[in-house]
């Protein structure tokens, strides 16, 4: 009898030790960030949707100097975020922005040494009443952007360090 309370004590002993494992790695997970495919996801869903904030808040600072900023000496992403946005009128796209649905689909194509390659489609449903004001902005091709994306990871971060549209 005292050898089966003590297999039973081992045993609730030993699915303790799991449970406090498991929690340890969720916590260390969940305190690293989001992962690649997180990050490449709300940057292309931030740049569909004209949010210029979160879009430069996840970029490196050489693609913000390189790209988004385009030579203009921005203090920082919220002085970015402010012009782009007194500038939207500028982006036709914004205009069709509220009755689109964007689909954003990533893969992984690799991720190593602080460095990750991820593969998208941006898939852009219209469901407003210009439909021919929004096929016009697509030319005749379809309403759907892929291409890949580079991201570096910064002091632990996943950073957007390039855009590949194809």
């Amino acid at each position: 009898m005292a050898a089966l309370a003590g297999r039973r004590t081992a045993l609730a002993v030993g699915v303790v030790v799991l449970a406090v494992a498991a929690g340890v790695v969720a916590l260390v997970l969940a305190l690293r960030g989001p992962g690649p495919a997180d990050v490449a996801e709300d940057y292309l869903r931030a740049q569909w949707r004209g949010d210029w904030r979160t879009q430069c808040d996840l970029a490196t600072a050489q693609w913000r100097d390189a790209q988004l900023y385009g030579g203009h000496p921005f203090a920082d992403c919220a002085e970015y975020a402010d012009t782009a946005e007194q500038a939207g009128s500028d982006n036709p796209f914004l205009a069709f922005a509220d009755d689109t649905d964007v689909r954003v689909t990533v893969e992984v194509l690799n991720d190593d040494d602080g460095r990750a390659r991820v593969e998208y489609l941006v898939e852009l449903d219209y469901h407003g009443a210009d439909r021919a004001g929004f096929d016009e902005l697509w030319q005749g091709a379809g309403s759907y952007d892929r291409g890949t994306v580079e991201l570096l990871e910064v002091e632990g971060d996943w950073r957007i360090a390039g855009v590949d549209a194809g």
